[in-house]
């Protein structure tokens, strides 16, 4: 009887061993979110799809982005031909570095998770197209490789705000935190 007792408990307790492993719920891991890059300049450059000499920058500068100082927005302008369209490139630096550490790369790398958008003043003749996209299914543009078609002559505030979008990415400008948000002036002659 001794024998058939330790037989009894043994095969209940391997009963409610299992049966409360198999009902534990797994929980899901969520790899951990990358957070804001550090940005202190955003750069554009164009160049000219007709005329590859024709080719113009603008910078916006902000050294210690976390402290209350005006940002150098002295080359924070550009100009551009009248009915001419630019391929350009946005390029993200931190440049508290020597030399200054070039982050767009990292974007690149991390390009589901962000999104660069574009808002043009009234007046200003310029329509911009995104030409790259990400992995994600569906895929969704970038915006650190554009088309820019400039119109008739004109001038205006270019708004370059480039979005983080860790796992809520959808095309919209409206999501995710904003890594950096600056203002260009652009001239069309």
């Amino acid at each position: 009887m001794n024998k058939t007792r330790i037989v009894l408990l043994t095969t209940i307790m391997t009963l409610v061993i299992f049966w409360s492993a198999c009902n534990k719920q797994e929980k899901a891991v969520a790899p951990p979110v990358p957070g804001n890059e550090f940005i202190t300049t955003l750069k554009l450059v164009a160049t000219n799809v007709a005329d590859s000499t024709d080719m113009v920058s603008c910078a916006w500068t902000k050294l210690n982005p976390n402290d209350t100082s005006a940002p150098d927005t002295s080359l924070a302008h550009m100009k551009l031909r009248a009915n001419a369209v630019y391929n350009v490139k946005v390029m993200v630096l931190d440049e508290t570095k020597t030399p200054p550490l070039d982050i767009t790369p990292e974007i690149q790398d991390r390009e589901n998770y962000h999104l660069v958008c574009f808002t043009i003043a009234p007046g200003l003749n310029l329509s911009v197209q995104r030409t790259d996209h990400d992995t994600n299914t569906p895929q969704h543009e970038v915006g650190l490789a554009d088309k820019f078609a400039a119109g008739s002559p004109s001038s205006g505030n270019l708004e370059v705000v480039l979005h983080h979008q860790p796992n809520v990415k959808n095309g919209d400008c409206n999501r995710g935190s904003i890594d950096i948000d600056v203002n260009f002036t652009i001239y069309i002659k």
